[in-house]
């Protein structure tokens, strides 16, 4: 009993630790590969209802508007999402929360089998979607939220069986990938549509990248998946201008309520609030006579804009605040921040603190690069600091309890500050609607 119990653990740390080596083989968009791997998962015959997100911004906050949304009514369900913040459990959420270790653990030794059938081949992102499908039907949730990894048409989780699609705001991203205008990224997004299936997408300001969505939904299918081509449902929504993350998650979760099973009972709960890691999450400090923290993971040009009205109307800012910043590599640096040097502006910080964001698929911008940026830009000091955990010791010891920390930038650096606060349990890694 004991050996098998050893071996058994033994197996876990293992898939571990093959599940990190798996990072070397680097991002491939390309459908074959999962094809070929979901068709050898075992099938328990279970088929949640999934919904398919994808967007250029606002993707993540959809899916947890509709994760609180469905917990509300007691519906099970899986959200997968990414990047995670501090633990991989947190692509996975059931019902809000992330899976236990050992729940993954064992999930990724069935895909780890597979992985050794096909020569060691799937990707970290690959592996993980994976995982998601391989625990929706084992858990035997309701509904499978999918948010998209990067573009749509030929990103992993496209090879699930979707029942509606979603296409939240789009902006310029990823260029070098999906393409250097903003038709070229539309289509990308929308072909995550279904031939036969409803698809509701935000209503584009631009008329060319309105046509060029009804063009990509009208032949919907891909040949790779079996597919035939054959035009999806689309429904438009209109989101007014300058609405924040959350509130266009509400407007789209409403639309796409009645398409789900639970819509057929009644219309979505009311969502006033959200707790969602690193979007406008505030914490208090370890120490009480240190900082509270507001994070915020905006991290290009197009969130920056978006989250800067919400910072404006938040309180935190006409009192004694500082920001602490960090970035993974952007088009312009000037250009990202420009959103955040007007809120300086009008209500200027205590401080600023430059760091670098540990631990993503990419180096953070070095903090003296991020330091020559700001320092025309700003009447206060701004302070280089590399580790983000000895930049959030910085702002513990050199400020009181009188004043905010805003940490916005890189999502890596939020779960940076996270783990240096304390803060990286399940409570504060939960998805759900604020009481």
């Amino acid at each position: 009993m004991q050996r098998r119990f050893a071996n058994h653990m033994a197996g876990e740390t293992a898939c571990r630790a093959w599940l990190e080596t798996t990072k070397q083989r680097g991002m491939s968009l390309g459908l074959k590969t999962t094809k070929l791997a979901m068709e050898k998962m075992d099938d328990n015959g279970h088929r949640p209802y999934t919904v398919h997100v994808a967007g250029s911004n606002g993707k993540g906050t959809l899916c947890a508007t509709l994760t609180a949304a469905l917990s509300a009514v007691g519906s099970k369900s899986l959200m997968f999402s990414s990047p995670h913040l501090v633990r991989v459990e947190e692509r996975f959420r059931i019902e809000g929360v992330p899976v236990a270790p050992e729940v993954l653990n064992q999930a990724l030794l069935e895909i780890q089998s597979i992985d050794i059938t096909m020569d060691g081949v799937l990707t970290f992102f690959e592996i993980t979607f994976l995982v998601a499908v391989h625990l929706a039907r084992r858990e035997r949730v309701e509904v499978l939220v999918l948010e998209t990894g990067l573009g749509g048409r030929l990103d992993a989780t496209r090879c699930a069986p979707a029942d509606l699609a979603v296409v939240t705001s789009l902006a310029l991203e990823h260029t070098d990938v999906l393409g250097d205008s903003l038709e070229e990224i539309a289509h990308e997004k929308a072909a995550i549509a279904r031939p036969g299936r409803p698809i509701i997408v935000r209503r584009p300001d631009q008329a060319s990248v309105k046509r060029r969505i009804e063009h990509t939904v009208k032949s919907a299918g891909l040949p790779l998946l079996g597919e035939r081509s054959k035009p999806a449902n689309l429904e438009w929504v209109d989101v007014p201008p300058q609405t924040s993350y959350a509130e266009e998650a509400v407007v789209l979760c409403r639309a796409l309520w009645r398409h789900l099973p639970q819509g057929s009972e009644g219309s979505m709960p009311s969502i006033n609030e959200l707790h969602w890691p690193a979007r406008m999450q505030t914490l208090p400090s370890p120490n009480p006579a240190s900082p509270s923290w507001i994070l915020e993971g905006a991290h290009n040009r197009s969130g920056m804009e978006r989250v800067a009205s919400e910072l404006l109307e938040h309180p935190f800012v006409s009192e004694p605040w500082v920001l602490l910043f960090g970035s993974t590599p952007q088009d312009s640096l000037r250009n990202m921040i420009d959103p955040l040097v007007r809120i300086m502006t009008v209500h200027p910080p205590l401080e600023v603190v430059v760091t670098e964001p540990q631990g993503g698929r990419y180096v953070g911008v070095p903090s003296e690069v991020w330091q020559e940026v700001f320092l025309p830009l700003v009447a206060c000091p701004v302070t280089c600091i590399p580790a983000p955990i000895e930049a959030v010791r910085h702002c513990q010891i050199a400020h009181d309890a009188n004043v905010t920390v805003l940490s916005i930038g890189s999502l890596y650096m939020q779960g940076n500050v996270l783990e240096a606060l304390e803060a990286a349990t399940d409570e504060h890694l939960s998805v759900h609607a604020k009481a």
